[in-house]
């Protein structure tokens, strides 16, 4: 009877145990990974169907979570694009459309303290932790505002050698859950013209230099016949039409180049895409061999895109798809695996409350954007949106995943309409035709209650 009796009792302890067990890997929270490039296009990925980049790391990542096909930034230009990513807010809401090196404090820190995802995820607990390029207003020197720790400013190798360490030494039974953020310069260093930029070499810094120069060089080790086939195509779209034809007097980067020198401006930023994947690769096998993957969101995006020869430009700030359009990939626990969503728009602003509501954290209220997690558990397939909102130095755009309707604040050109369905070069601007009429007041009237609600933040922030 005794014996029976203590087995019993030892039964229930290990039942109290096991429920013991269950309950805290029931709390343990989800770690966070997110990773940002910078000027990489929607469609320089090969699991995109781009055929002239290898990206392995990424399509592995794309197969183990969700890619959105249809991601937008909030801004084509690198800081109020990072502002929007890590606040879930406009910049134009604190009164910034452009990169600012001066920045007024008294605007950017009271909102960055409060809705950071840094600080949101650090005020739950999280270790917060920032690696590579800051890009944000203040950033240089006040990272520590946006809720994080800064590890090293090396913009290149930096984030891939910190992030190794890093998985290496965390130990999940002792350590913080942990939000790392790794911000990679390149394919960025395409703005240095591949060799074409004035100041090179002799007015750039080193690191500036480096990569130019390296494929300047891996150039004259190739055939003409290897080169040719590693060189994309020339876009469809090279000439300017409809709004875009004073794309020269709202200062964008065109350039009068040579078909060679197009050619290789095209290469350059290929390989650039591919050396920063390899970057990205050393973090995702970092993480996997840590063990820690199947507790860790991870999220892939970029900045803004660029134009590369679309409408006889290089470089970003337009509101056109090659500069607002980027790569968006989340993976982690309960994420469905290898979907692609063709389906929704979806913004930069949308990754606060995404990565906020996969975490259990609450979501800031008012802001703008929306909650990827239902399409990404597959609850859904359709989020409650109707379009989204781009703004930038020249005007503000809405786009309902037809029509892209803008209004411009620079230029003489005051709007232009694009029916992308038919129209996806964005080469024919319809707002002065009259079967599209009823189509431009629509937009037109809820762009304008947008443009009013980002402004009127400006002074209640203030």
């Amino acid at each position: 009877m005794k014996k029976f009796a203590s087995v019993v009792l030892y039964g229930c302890g290990i039942s109290l145990f096991a429920s013991s067990c269950v309950q805290k890997a029931e709390e343990k929270k989800l770690n966070v990974l997110f990773i940002m490039t910078d000027q990489q296009r929607y469609d320089m990925l090969s699991c995109a169907g781009n055929r002239y980049v290898s990206t392995p790391s990424l399509d592995r990542l794309a197969e183990n979570g969700v890619r959105f096909e249809h991601n937008y930034c909030a801004n084509p230009v690198s800081m109020p694009s990072r502002f929007a990513m890590i606040t879930g807010r406009f910049a134009g809401e604190i009164g910034y459309t452009n990169n600012s090196t001066k920045p007024d404090t008294l605007r950017v820190l009271p909102v960055v303290r409060e809705s950071s995802v840094g600080n949101l995820f650090r005020n739950a607990g999280y270790e917060t932790i920032y690696s590579g390029y800051p890009g944000f207003y203040c950033g240089r020197t006040n990272i520590e505002d946006y809720g994080f720790v800064q590890n090293g400013t090396d913009y290149y190798d930096g984030p891939a050698s910190f992030a190794e360490s890093f998985f290496a030494g965390y130990k999940p039974e002792e350590d913080k859950p942990f939000f790392l953020y790794l911000s990679f310069m390149n394919p960025h260093d395409i703005c240095y013209g591949a060799g074409f930029d004035p100041r090179f070499p002799n007015k750039l810094r080193p690191h500036q230099i480096a990569a130019t120069q390296k494929y300047i060089e891996l150039r004259k080790t190739l055939s003409d016949e290897e080169y040719r086939s590693q060189v994309p195509p020339v876009p469809g779209n090279t000439e300017p039409n409809g709004a875009y034809a004073e794309i020269k007097e709202i200062g964008s980067g065109s350039r009068n180049w040579t078909e060679e020198q197009w050619a290789f401006y095209r290469w350059m930023y290929c390989r650039l895409v591919e050396d920063v994947e390899q970057q990205i690769g050393r973090v995702l096998a970092a993480l996997k061999e840590s063990g820690l993957a199947d507790n860790t969101i991870v999220v892939f995006t970029s900045d803004h895109g660029e134009m590369n020869q679309s409408h006889g430009l290089v470089f970003k700030s337009q509101l056109l798809e090659e500069a607002t359009r980027t790569p968006l990939i989340i993976s982690g626990p309960k994420v469905k695996k290898n979907i692609v969503d063709s389906i929704n728009l979806t913004c930069g602003i949308d990754l606060v409350p995404t990565i906020c509501d996969l975490a259990g954290i609450p979501i800031p209220e008012n802001l703008s954007g929306k909650s990827l997690k239902p399409i990404l558990t597959g609850e859904t397939n359709k989020i409650d949106r109707n379009y989204i909102i781009i703004e930038s130095s020249s005007g503000y755009q809405i786009n309902d995943g037809r029509y892209k309707y803008t209004t411009f604040t620079r230029g003489n050109k005051k709007e232009s309409l694009m029916d992308i369905s038919i129209d996806p070069g964005e080469m024919s601007d319809k707002s002065a035709d009259s079967a599209y009429a009823t189509t431009k007041r629509r937009l037109q009237h809820l762009l304008m209650i947008d443009i009013k609600r980002i402004t009127e933040n400006i002074s209640v922030i203030k």
